[in-house]
């Protein structure tokens, strides 16, 4: 586990978070500020950055922010070009640990994988199965 903290942050909440969760906690302000845009043009500055490494990691943040009703912000690549991937409360990043790509069943086209996980990489491990994963361009209408 890692955890870094600086003010203006709650250092509280950060330790709390760092001793319940496996995974990195960031509450310096680094990091707050690279967590604060994404491809937008917003920037909004979180009060800390939780990189959880399993799934009970996601759970236990959740179960912590709600108890301090503090919101949170999932966050994959930071690729949104309309702010949704910044948010005041707490940032949620899954991209570094959670990116496993689960279950193909190709009867019914579907796949499992984890939040962390990019379409090049999805589209990649499809290929040999004669799949791809369609992008949904939000920008179309």
């Amino acid at each position: 586990m890692t955890i870094r903290t600086g003010p203006p942050s709650d250092p509280s909440l950060a330790t709390r978070l760092g001793r319940e969760l496996k995974g990195e906690v960031l509450f310096d302000s680094f990091s707050r500020g690279l967590y604060s845009t994404d491809a937008s043009i917003y920037q909004v500055e979180p009060v800390g950055v939780v990189m959880p490494k399993t799934t009970t990691d996601v759970f236990r943040a959740l179960e912590i922010a709600n108890e301090v009703s503090l919101p949170v912000t999932p966050r994959g690549a930071g690729t949104s070009q309309s702010g949704q991937a910044i948010g005041e409360g707490l940032v949620m990043d899954t991209s570094k640990y959670l990116t496993e790509i689960g279950e193909l069943d190709q009867e019914a086209a579907t796949i499992r994988v984890q939040p962390g996980v990019v379409l090049d990489r999805l589209n990649q491990w499809l290929e040999p199965h004669g799949l791809f994963f369609p992008v949904d361009v939000a920008t179309a209408s």
